[in-house]
């Protein structure tokens, strides 16, 4: 199973990069004037949230961004400050079609409800202080690739 989820991921992340998505998102971002951290981190919490697969959010964010910034030589910061804040956004908001939302909720015997309070909170609450932390680090700690 985590082999089909993987392929599918990556497959998934291949044919959105083909299809030239990337640079119609870099276009967006530009225009709104978001950093590549805080759209790595928006983007792979857009996937997660739509599908459920924190896997397919990485892998599939990953090439999107890979193909955004190149080889990251014309980043202020060294581009794995990107793929950890895909790794914050690949898993925000765990709710109904996550089959961790499920595991957690019933291996600890609570209700949708309290799986809800719990479990997705602090997923959300985790995700957000990690990207803060991220944007914050990337301006102290640049470590840029020369």
């Amino acid at each position: 199973v985590i082999i089909l989820i993987t392929s599918a991921g990556g497959a998934f992340g291949a044919m959105i990069k083909h299809s030239g998505v990337g640079r119609s998102v870099e276009a967006v971002a530009d225009i709104v004037n978001v950093g590549y951290i805080l759209l790595a981190w928006l983007l792979s919490s857009i996937m997660k949230i739509a599908q459920g697969s924190g896997t397919v959010a990485m892998i599939t964010t990953s090439l999107m961004m890979a193909d955004i910034i190149g080889d990251g030589s014309a980043l202020a910061y060294h581009p794995m400050y990107i793929f950890l804040a895909i790794g914050f956004g690949s898993f925000t908001l765990s709710w109904m079609n996550d089959s961790a939302f499920w595991v957690v909720g019933r291996l600890s015997g609570f209700t949708e409800k309290e799986t809800l309070k719990t479990w997705t909170t602090l997923l959300a609450v985790t995700s957000v202080v990690g990207v803060i932390q991220l944007i914050v680090a990337a301006r102290v700690f640049p470590c840029a690739i020369k």
